[in-house]
């Protein structure tokens, strides 16, 4: 069976300020389980706004110790790649991201996009779908596919409330003056 999840957001900022949060915003004290992220591929083409980047995201294991009896699950850190593909004309931002770690055993995919609002074009919709499939484990296929959901959710929920923080302590003024923002 697949586990599937969705999430949807509104950041109250305009596409290009909220791709730039996404695309800096780790490593950072905010989220400690992210442990580096390294830049594997990155090609800007002007002539036709495109901005590619495809990284590596090194996170802490968080699957519980009493499940790393299972050899495979032992390990001491889960890696992630993320491709993205930001337009500069069209401010939108595209993600595909997957396990590197597991793969043998699990596919942890998730596909977003960051798009303007169709209400309010200074704002950004964020839509999120990801997929869990856990084989070759037998009975624990489907634990662990609700485990991770459960991580992922749980993920997902920090790094929106991560960039939300990040976006309001760059996009207003240090003076104390909250409702001018520089953004």
């Amino acid at each position: 069976m697949v586990a599937i999840i969705n999430v949807k957001h509104v950041f109250k900022y305009p596409v290009d300020k909220v791709a730039e949060i996404h695309l800096t915003k780790y490593p950072t004290d905010k989220e400690p389980t992210v442990i580096k992220v390294e830049t594997k591929e990155h090609k800007i083409d002007l002539n036709n706004g495109a901005d590619y980047r495809r990284r590596w995201f090194f996170c802490q294991n968080v699957v519980p110790q009493i499940m790393r009896v299972i050899n495979v699950l032992n390990e001491q850190e889960i890696i992630f790649e993320e491709e993205t593909w930001l337009n500069l004309h069209n401010s939108n931002l595209r993600i595909e991201s997957r396990n590197i770690s597991f793969s043998k055993y699990a596919r942890l995919s998730e596909e977003s996009t960051f798009t303007p609002s169709v209400e309010n074009p200074s704002w950004t919709i964020f839509e999120q779908h990801g997929r869990i499939n856990v084989n070759h484990l037998g009975p624990l296929n489907r634990v662990l596919e609700m485990f991770a959901k459960k991580c992922f959710t749980i993920g997902a929920t920090k790094a929106l409330k991560v960039m939300e923080e990040i976006l309001y302590e760059r996009c207003h003024s240090e003076k104390g003056n909250t409702s001018q923002r520089s953004c």
